[in-house]
């Protein structure tokens, strides 16, 4: 059903799922458009898993002076119709729902489609959906290095096994959303957010990448707050301060290589290719890890050849295995106060 208001088209409708017969209760919701959504439910179903939803409804203990829709009384929530059905579901089904769409664990864009439904449960209390929900958006974001290069390469199997129109979107989640609901319900999980995207191009847009590898991953930029963004740019300038500063005591510069094979030239190569593979990027974590045991010189010269030592090779991968671990334990003092 369809009504026109002011030239407006606004629909009208019963939600399929759950608009039952037999509710005492019809709670409103309307969307961003104002479409109007109605939801037929039962009152005791839903004090019984939460009391702070059931003062909500009937504050005074009484549905008396309440407006009536379809018999029975009427009352209107300020959320999205997507959200309030994904938060009755589980009060009707929880299994269903955490083995239903949209709440699939390993689902890329988790943050994004269940940031209603939890700010839901948070405000009445439901802390068994809160609890799920956190649960599966944590795993996209371990806090040890090890942890988080496994994350990584499980994105990359994901995109790699899917097809061809796939993209690191599609399968990987994406930051802005996850920094919203972190600052609320987990902020634990901030400053590996922030990092990841800090290593993404300012003008990264979600969805977009018509133009771009499959492998790029995108932002909602319209979820960023000034605040976030001059974040960002703060810690990339103190990230590109720490990895030079750490190169520069190492004195790579000096390298002495004990079988006196004549590898300096070519540590001093792999230290240029270092140097722009990070800036050209910004994803240090990522460069420092392939640029060990480097085989090929890669936007070097055509007549270096890297050919280096196996004392050195050690040596040097050492030095990125520590400096990865380092720059990692430090990852909080490039976003700080979040």
């Amino acid at each position: 059903m369809s009504v026109d208001s002011d030239d407006v088209c606004i629909s009208i409708s019963n939600d399929p799922d759950l608009y039952f017969p037999d509710g005492n209760l019809v709670i409103l919701t309307r969307d961003h458009a104002g479409n109007h959504t109605y939801f037929r439910v039962h009152q005791s179903i839903l004090s019984k898993h939460s009391k702070a939803l059931s003062d909500h409804i009937f504050p005074d203990s009484s549905p008396a002076g309440r407006e009536i829709y379809d018999g029975v009384p009427l009352v209107e929530f300020q959320e999205d119709p997507r959200d309030l059905n994904i938060f009755l579901k589980f009060l009707y089904e929880p299994f269903y729902v955490f083995s239903a769409a949209p709440i699939q664990r390993g689902d890329p864009d988790i943050a994004f489609k269940m940031y209603g439904a939890l700010r839901l449960a948070d405000k009445f209390l439901i802390d068994p959906l809160k609890d799920t929900i956190l649960s599966y958006i944590r795993e996209d974001w371990p806090q040890s290095l090890q942890a988080w290069d496994e994350r990584e390469a499980f994105y990359s199997r994901r995109l790699k096994g899917s097809p061809p129109s796939t993209t690191m979107d599609d399968v990987a989640p994406e930051p802005a959303s996850v920094i919203r609901l972190a600052r609320k319900f987990e902020p634990s999980i901030l400053t590996l957010a922030f990092y990841h995207l800090a290593r993404l191009p300012i003008n990264a847009t979600y969805g977009q990448h018509n133009q771009a590898p499959r492998h790029a991953r995108g932002v909602r930029q319209d979820l960023l707050s000034p605040a976030d963004r001059e974040k960002v740019a703060m810690g990339r300038e103190r990230m590109m301060r720490w990895i030079a500063d750490r190169l520069e005591a190492l004195a790579l510069d000096t390298w002495q290589c004990k079988a006196e094979e004549g590898c300096q030239t070519h540590i001093y190569w792999r230290v240029v290719v270092l140097h722009r593979s990070i800036m050209r990027s910004m994803d240090v974590l990522t460069t420092l890890r392939t640029m060990r045991s480097h085989k090929v010189e890669r936007g070097t010269s055509d007549l270096v050849e890297d050919v280096v030592c196996q004392h050195c090779n050690a040596r040097w991968d050492t030095i990125l295995n520590e400096a990865r671990r380092d720059f990692f334990d430090s990852l909080s003092s490039f976003f700080p106060d979040l």
